[in-house]
């Protein structure tokens, strides 16, 4: 495939690196000179320095070639140009970040094919729906859904005192089909037999159909808690959209906003939430907003250090669980460490759902799971597939760190067992360990 990425900030950046990595042919399109030779230095693309929207420009690109164009840049205007001036030239796809919140909310301007723009993304809106699934399932350290959120991952840590605890996997039971497909202890990944041992601090990743994870989670010992209050600390995109997406639920929502002038416009988009003017860092305003009795609170300011200093204040203070946006990626391995119990990455989750797209129906990573140890792929089978199509799924010889995790067959999820058969056009969930990528490719084809 031959892909144009107009604009080499973080996403853009991100997006050129893996599509690289995956053996597409690759050009990037950068404005600013430093911002191309950083890309130019680091990654083994083309990189090109011009306007992306100019139609003069883009005739130099041969854009007729293009399997797809992705708009990056930080202008909304210049993204939607560049994606109508490249399906006018040929483009077979053509994808555009949109932010501007009366943008991306418009469903005429989306709906609008005279753009020529098959897929809108816009990072905060992508944001705060990641933030949003971790705030309805408290418990959980990572949240996943696959097949139209028929499939719910889970990453959760044993506590001391549950059910579970010095339990081997065959011994559990539920009235619901699920699999634990990896444990994360001390550092290292382990994929699980029925004579595993459950122990104390594990991190295990459940599967099930959404539908049956709080039963499956309840005969685990482990009880969904309510959230009753969370306190956003920033009001900027992603903070609206996560206050938008909680005002429909019975949640009591708090935005704390430095921004007078933001303060002001956000009360007028919001209906329920309670916007408040202050310093997200004032330790004494935090206490006399009932800090102690907020059940998450999620900073998602501008500004990574303070996201993480307000995050961790707040535990102390006695918030229950902390989220942190971190827009730098360096920071992600470290923030656990720390004592926050959440960091989501704007730049990662967009680079996600923008592969997801432009990949369906491909061996595409879907998540990462198990902090990078592990992915969720997935993958159609074809009739090209002979190492897999009409076999069982205990006489497939898959690479150990590969787990069958979810079929899309028909509309419906099957959670499956080693007995089940694999058909031609079922669609794929599949656990794999990154040690054994290359092995699976080979058995797929």
């Amino acid at each position: 495939m031959q892909a144009i990425i107009i604009g080499a900030g973080k996403v853009g950046f991100s997006l050129a690196e893996m599509l690289s990595d995956q053996g597409h042919d690759v050009i990037v399109v950068e404005s600013d000179p430093t911002r191309a030779d950083t890309v130019n230095d680091n990654l083994d693309v083309q990189v090109i320095v011009g306007n992306g929207a100019s139609p003069r420009f883009q005739q130099s690109l041969n854009l007729k070639s293009a399997d797809l164009l992705v708009a990056v840049t930080d202008s909304d205007e210049v993204n939607i140009l560049a994606c109508m001036f490249a399906k006018q030239s040929g483009t077979d796809f053509t994808v555009a970040r949109v932010r501007n919140v009366e943008y991306a909310q418009d469903a005429l301007l989306k709906a609008n094919k005279s753009l020529g723009i098959d897929f809108f993304i816009n990072p905060e809106q992508v944001t705060a729906n990641a933030i949003t699934n971790y705030i309805q399932v408290p418990e959980a350290l990572n949240v996943n859904f696959f097949d139209a959120r028929q499939v719910m991952l889970l990453e959760i840590e044993v506590p001391d005192k549950c059910s579970i605890v010095n339990v081997m996997l065959k011994d559990l039971s539920s009235a619901s089909r699920f699999l634990i497909t990896s444990i994360l202890r001390d550092g290292d990944l382990i994929i699980p037999n029925g004579d595993d041992m459950i122990l104390a601090g594990d991190r295990l990743t459940l599967i099930s159909r959404t539908e049956d994870m709080v039963e499956v989670e309840k005969s685990m010992g482990i009880n969904r808690r309510p959230v009753e209050n969370v306190m956003i600390l920033g009001g900027g995109r992603t903070g609206y959209y996560l206050a938008k997406n909680l005002e429909p639920t019975n949640i009591h929502v708090t935005i704390i906003e430095k921004n007078y002038t933001r303060c002001e416009r956000l009360s007028g988009l919001l209906d329920t939430t309670i916007v408040l003017h202050g310093d997200a860092s004032d330790i004494d305003l935090l206490q006399e907003e009932g800090i102690d009795e907020v059940d998450i609170m999620v900073s998602t300011t501008e500004d990574d250090k303070l996201n993480v200093l307000t995050c961790l204040m707040a535990s102390r203070l006695g918030a229950k669980k902390t989220i942190a946006q971190i827009r730098r990626s360096d920071y992600l391995p470290l923030i656990q460490s720390v004592g926050i119990d959440v960091s989501v990455s704007p730049r990662l989750l967009t680079s996600e759902a923008i592969m997801r797209f432009i990949q369906k129906g491909t061996l595409i990573s879907m998540a990462e799971v198990n902090t990078g140890f592990a992915q969720i792929i997935e993958v159609i089978i074809g009739r090209k597939n002979h190492a897999v199509v009409n076999r069982a799924i205990k006489d497939i010889n898959f690479p150990k760190g590969v787990i069958v995790v979810s079929i899309l067959r028909d509309g419906k999820v099957i959670i499956p067992s080693g007995d089940d058969i694999l058909l031609e056009d079922d669609n794929l969930n599949l656990f794999v360990a990154k040690s054994s990528m290359k092995k699976l490719k080979r058995i797929l084809g």
